[in-house]
């Protein structure tokens, strides 16, 4: 201990503690992004690293490469989707507020919301209150329907604009990461006070998990999309826009694909289509829900798993329980909006992680009577 200098280290460690609250408070807005480059390096890093080895000369081409290709394979699918959803919102608001000016009579448009209610198996009792409200209102419900949508399409522009502004620091984030990830995580390692061992340990096990993830979650997203894609295009259907959505919305476990084929098979209900609405609720319940959903992701998740060098398929079990998963995506949702659905389970697996460090550090002290 150093005598003439006795205040030395406990002042060492209040200026060390000051940094890190001080640059986490400093990088909080961006600390999302940064933890979604991350886990996007982490998990297409053995495809960088074979990229590398064909420029072994080349430090900056192969991040390079490697970050415009998340950024086609990221970036552009999102946009496309916010942008096409946001025209339809506006579309759909000029053609209902032209649908209800399109009535001479409130008794005309009563007559035509009864014809299309009863199809729908609605109850007397609602339906008619439903039109009587309806026939009476008529003028203000067309200002306030397209006044919503107008809203509703503000809504997804703004936030998409955000969201989209966040995957371009992800993007910008990566190339850093690609570049600089190993020198990144050599200094992290000789600043850990813990033992190298157990670094690797961490570094290993989160580059295994963020692999297994990432690679899953994008795999189902692509096979849900396209088998989606495939029916509706036989149906006459905006195919590539359903094919799109239904891949985003499956990153949400259990009730992703619901929430676009739901909406979709009513609509082909009230437009007299009953049997292609009835095939494509199968279709979504069973081929892109249940077989796809619940058996095609826990085999690949297994089979990944077993592919990793640093983890064994065994370690890797608690991504496979579906309540653990479920609850830390959408935990992971509900904190940090969409981005979530992919930090919630790392966050959530890594802290297991940490406590299997500590009982190998520990296992003398643990009473495992």
């Amino acid at each position: 201990m150093d005598t003439t200098h006795p205040y030395q280290e406990g002042f060492l460690l209040t200026l060390l503690l000051l940094a890190i609250v001080g640059m986490g408070w400093l990088f909080a807005p961006f600390l999302p992004g940064l933890f979604l480059a991350a886990l996007l390096a982490s998990s297409t890093n053995p495809l960088y690293v074979r990229i590398q080895s064909r420029l072994p000369n080349a430090s900056v081409r192969p991040a390079l490469i490697m970050t415009v290709l998340m950024f086609f394979l990221v970036v552009t699918p999102i946009l496309y989707l916010l942008v096409a959803t946001a025209i339809k919102a506006g579309t759909l608001a000029q053609e209902i507020q032209s649908w209800l000016a399109g009535f001479a009579t409130a008794d005309a448009l009563s007559q035509e919301l009864r014809a299309m209610l009863t199809t729908l198996s609605i109850p007397a009792y609602p339906r008619e209150a439903l039109i009587s409200w309806v026939g009476a209102h008529r003028a203000e419900l067309g200002q306030s329907i397209g006044l919503g949508l107008l809203a509703l399409f503000k809504g997804i522009t703004n936030n998409g604009l955000a969201f989209v502004s966040s995957l371009l620091l992800v993007v910008f984030a990566l190339f850093f990461f690609y570049r600089d990830g190993p020198a990144l995580a050599r200094h992290l390692k000789i600043l850990s006070p813990l033992n190298n061992h157990y670094d690797d340990l961490l570094f290993g096990r989160f580059s295994a998990l963020a692999t297994v993830l990432t690679i899953s979650t994008v795999s189902v997203a692509l096979l849900q999309g396209l088998s989606f894609s495939l029916v509706t295009a036989f149906m006459g259907l905006p195919w590539f826009y359903l094919g799109v959505a239904v891949a985003a919305a499956s990153f949400i476990p259990v009730v992703g694909g619901l929430i676009v084929w739901g909406p979709t098979a009513y609509v082909l209900q009230a437009h007299g289509r009953p049997g292609e609405a009835l095939f494509l609720v199968c279709w979504g319940a069973l081929v892109t829900g249940f077989l796809i959903d619940n058996l095609a992701r826990p085999l690949l998740m297994r089979w990944l798993a077993s592919q990793q060098a640093d983890c064994a398929a065994g370690e890797l079990h608690v991504l496979n329980y579906t309540l653990f998963t479920v609850l830390s995506t959408f935990g992971g949702l509900l904190q940090f909006g969409i981005l979530g659905l992919f930090f919630g389970p790392i966050i959530a697996a890594m802290a297991i992680s940490v406590l299997e460090v500590y009982e190998r550090i520990h296992c003398d002290l643990l009473d495992r009577s």
